[in-house]
């Protein structure tokens, strides 16, 4: 199985599409995509509303605060949730918590998804929802998560900074720190090939420093 590390770190949130034609293939993939993530107790309580109409993208657009650039992606992918559905199971934290969760992270399956198809897609969680559930006719017991712009990217952002890992990561604790995690977790093949690089350094720059004492010595 391939490292998915380097998908992650390509995919880019895309601010302009191009107009063009998506494939109902693609689409599809992508929509099955969020269909296998994961959810608390498997409950799945998600539904996605696939639209297509040009007027109807543009109405939603404008329902997202006037991002009218997204109503020029191919297809919009809206997600929904079933909070009760959650509730029942798991009470108010299934409700109010798990159910973002769930949604989250079918979210982010379709969006890496549709990186490695080629494709780009823009995240969208700023919009009045009330307004979206009224042109879509959601129901009452059901909420608009997030909407996926989908289509071809017209540029591609830079990466956006991201903070280093040893900022980001504790151990057994709230700011607690190692100063050599490798060795700490007794991680041989790391602090070997850490070595290595040292032993390979050392060599390197002897060779270096031998061929230029024999230069010197040619001239004299």
């Amino acid at each position: 199985m391939s490292d998915i590390l380097e998908l992650i770190k390509s995919r880019r949130n895309i601010t302009q599409f191009l107009p063009k034609f998506v494939s109902w293939e693609n689409i599809s993939r992508v929509l099955d995509a969020g269909r296998h993530a994961p959810s608390c107790g498997n409950i799945q309580n998600w539904k996605f509303i696939v639209v297509l109409k040009p007027e109807l993208k543009q109405e939603i657009a404008a329902a997202s605060y006037d991002q009218y650039e997204i109503g020029q992606a191919f297809v919009l992918i809206v997600v929904c949730a079933e909070p009760e559905k959650a509730e029942r199971y798991y009470g108010e934290k299934g409700k109010k918590f798990y159910t973002i969760q769930n949604c989250a992270a079918a979210v982010q399956t379709m969006l890496l998804e549709a990186h490695s198809l080629g494709l780009a897609t823009r995240w969208v969680g700023a919009f009045d929802e009330e307004k979206i559930n009224g042109l879509l006719g959601i129901p009452a017991e059901a909420e608009t998560h997030a909407i996926i712009a989908l289509g071809y990217a017209k540029e591609l952002p830079p990466k956006p900074p991201k903070y280093p890992l040893e900022t980001l990561v504790y151990f057994g604790g709230w700011r607690a720190k190692i100063a050599d995690p490798a060795k700490y977790l007794n991680d041989i093949a790391t602090i070997l090939a850490r070595k290595a690089h040292t032993a390979t350094e050392v060599i390197h720059k002897g060779r270096d420093l031998v061929a230029q004492k024999a230069k010197e010595m040619v001239k004299k």
